[in-house]
């Protein structure tokens, strides 16, 4: 994935640019981020499909959770707390890509059954309405 590399590479474009030194350059700064410096750039499709950086990012959020709830309680091991909390976020983002893909089916069945409508949803005032998950599940 090139976001790593191009977020480096306009680090140090900043840090020849205007100067500093070793510990204030933007590059260092950066390289305390993430999981061992590698910038993380989660990428949802639109048929919901995730990048692997989702799974790494996912790993960093459980692992801070997990480290903020084991501070507090002793209830149960760190593995099992840690499972916890990924299944959450991926439970979350797995609804939203999903909800996402079913957005974009029925946006494509809407165009089939009207193939010359208008495309351009400017004109209607209430088309982003339409398409809201409120009004979707009265007409379901």
């Amino acid at each position: 994935m090139r976001v790593n590399q191009d977020y480096h590479k306009e680090a140090k474009d900043l840090d020849t640019r205007l100067g500093g030194d070793q510990q204030d350059e933007f590059d260092a700064e950066l390289s305390t981020f993430g999981r061992d410096g590698v910038v993380l750039g989660p990428i949802i499709g639109a048929f919901g499909e995730m990048s692997s950086h989702v799974d790494r990012l996912a790993d960093v959020i459980a692992d801070a959770l997990t480290a903020e709830h084991l501070s507090y309680c002793s209830d149960r091991g760190s593995k099992t707390v840690k499972a916890y909390y990924r299944k959450v976020h991926y439970r979350a983002w797995g609804l939203t890509a999903h909800r996402g893909w079913a957005r974009l089916m029925l946006y494509r069945w809407n165009l089939a059954q009207a193939p010359n409508a208008p495309r351009d949803q400017s004109q209607h005032p209430r088309a982003r309405n339409d398409y809201d998950e409120e009004t979707l599940t009265k007409v379901i």
